[in-house]
This record gives C-alpha cells, structure tokens and sequence, in this order.
C-alpha cells in the first residue's frame, strides 16, 4: 500500500519528436511541447511508461534515490532508452522547490507530476481485495483515496501547458514493481522482490528539448491545502 505522491514544459524551445501520433483533440493540438495524452510514443502507451517511471524510482537505492533528492544530483542514476524520466519531487510542506539536472539530447522527457504507486502485499493483514473483488480493482480504488495534485499549473520556459489537470493515467493492468529495500523508509510495503502493483496520476511526456537552458516550473494545490512550487532547471547537452 504504497504511499508516495509527488508539473511541465512549453513550445517554441521543443526540438523534433520521434514517434508521435497526430494530435486527437483540441487540447493536443494546443500543446505541442507535448506527445498527446493518447500517444504511443516509442511503441508505449504513457500510462506504461508511468509505470517504468515507477520501476526506475523503485529501483534505486535510498541514499540516491531521484525521488528524495533535494538537489538533482541523482537525476541520472539508472537512466537509459529513448525517455529521460523526471522524479517528483519528495515534499510534503508548503513551498518552493527547485532542481538542476543535465539531460542528453534528443531525449524525450517523462515529468512524474503527481502520482501514487500502490503495491500489494502490505504488512497490514487486512489490506487487500474482499471476496469477489479482483486485486487491480482494489488498488486502483485504494490509489484513489490519495491526497492528489488539485489547480495544477504548469510551464514550459515561461509557456504553460493547456488544461494540465487532464494529463492524468491510471495504469490499464496489473504491473511488476521490484523495490530495493532500502525503500521501505518510504514505502513499508516493499518486500525485495517482485509486486503487483498499479500507478494512478499526472504524468506529461515532452517532445525532445533544443539544446540549451530550459525551465519547468510546476506549481500546485493538494487536496489538504498545501501549496507547492517545483522548478526544474535541466541543462540540455
């Protein structure tokens, strides 16, 4: 019963895309720092590649762990492939939070803006599916009582994204997720091994960056009220 929660980029700086389908909406059309929601980029729904964005998280050994880093000095450990994926950002008060990372070029960019990853099963003896329901159901429901991100504003360069609040997915199956261990300071339901699991939230896939300076800065409320500020400052190499 993981519990982990955790914004964005614009246009005019956006090099070109690989594997991208046509925008289907209006929304799509209005964001082209962005693959469409429904996109396969790179042979992977964004839903699948939410789910590796977990796997990579998951993953990593505490001490550099990309989600609990304040500064961005882990922001490359273990990466590889087609996509750079961008950690959330591990806070829980209100403020501002900000981190530099180095990417390569001609790297799409996942950005985890808000999400929970549940996994089963948990030290809890009553957590998991009564009888008659199937275990995806129960996680997803169980995702769903979350604290989530609420007014989300995001930006690309100063650019901001067109109706983010529907960039969100929710994981169409059952998936595997293998945590190290040393996760259990943040998730106490991570046995080593591999999990079921589900991942429910806000995830955006950005088109490949020119090379350069660039800025995403996210800013949100959550259902408790806190209001938050992350900024990415990524140097595109």
């Amino acid at each position: 019963m993981t519990k982990t929660l955790c914004t964005l980029l614009a246009a005019c700086c956006v090099a070109g895309a690989a594997h991208a389908a046509q925008p289907a909406s209006v929304q799509d059309w209005l964001n082209p720092m962005l693959y469409p929601k429904n996109s396969r980029p790179f042979g992977k729904s964004i839903s699948s590649w939410a789910e590796l964005n977990w796997q990579w998280i998951y993953a990593q050994p505490l001490q550099h762990n990309p989600y609990l880093d304040p500064t961005g000095a882990d922001c490359g450990t273990g990466q590889g492939g087609p996509v750079w994926h961008l950690a959330p950002i591990a806070a829980m008060t209100s403020g501002t939070y900000t981190r530099h990372c180095a990417i390569p070029r001609d790297k799409a960019v996942l950005l985890n803006i808000g999400s929970v990853t549940d996994d089963w099963p948990c030290p809890d003896p009553h957590f998991g599916p009564p009888p008659g329901q199937s275990l995806y159901d129960f996680l997803v429901a169980d995702a769903l009582t979350y604290n989530m991100v609420t007014e989300l504003d995001v930006r690309l360069d100063g650019r901001p994204i067109f109706d983010p609040e529907r960039y969100i997915y929710t994981s169409e199956n059952l998936f595997a997720v293998k945590g190290d261990p040393s996760e259990t300071a943040f998730d106490p339901c991570i046995t080593g091994s591999y999990q079921p699991a589900v991942v429910y939230g806000y995830f955006m896939m950005f088109r490949p960056l020119s090379p350069g300076e660039h800025t995403i800065v996210r800013h949100n409320h959550d259902r408790n009220g806190t209001d938050m500020t992350y900024v990415y400052r990524l140097t595109v190499l």
